[in-house]
């Protein structure tokens, strides 16, 4: 499984990012760690969740390892949750 360390601030431009990294794993398994994530926006949130509907299209595993208090908080003040983020048996 590929692991790619979040950026502590998921902006637009970190959005940008995060997308061209995902590409380069994409037909594989991979573990985001979001351990330093300490802003995350609704942009990053939508590109997860785009991730997460590829990642199951092409039946690969995208796990979010470590999530830090702060992106859980991002995540819920949006409405989401770790599960939408996620594929392959939930927890």
């Amino acid at each position: 499984m590929h692991a790619l360390p979040l950026p502590g601030t998921l902006d637009r431009k970190a959005t940008s990012e995060l997308a061209r990294s995902l590409l380069e794993l994409r037909g594989s398994h991979a573990a985001l760690d979001g351990a330093g994530v300490e802003r995350l926006g609704a942009l990053a949130v939508e590109a997860l969740i785009s991730a997460r509907k590829q990642w199951q299209v092409d039946g690969r595993e995208l796990r979010i390892t470590n999530p830090s208090p702060a992106f859980l908080a991002a995540l819920e003040a949006l409405g989401a949750d770790l599960d939408m983020l996620q594929t392959g048996p939930q927890t």
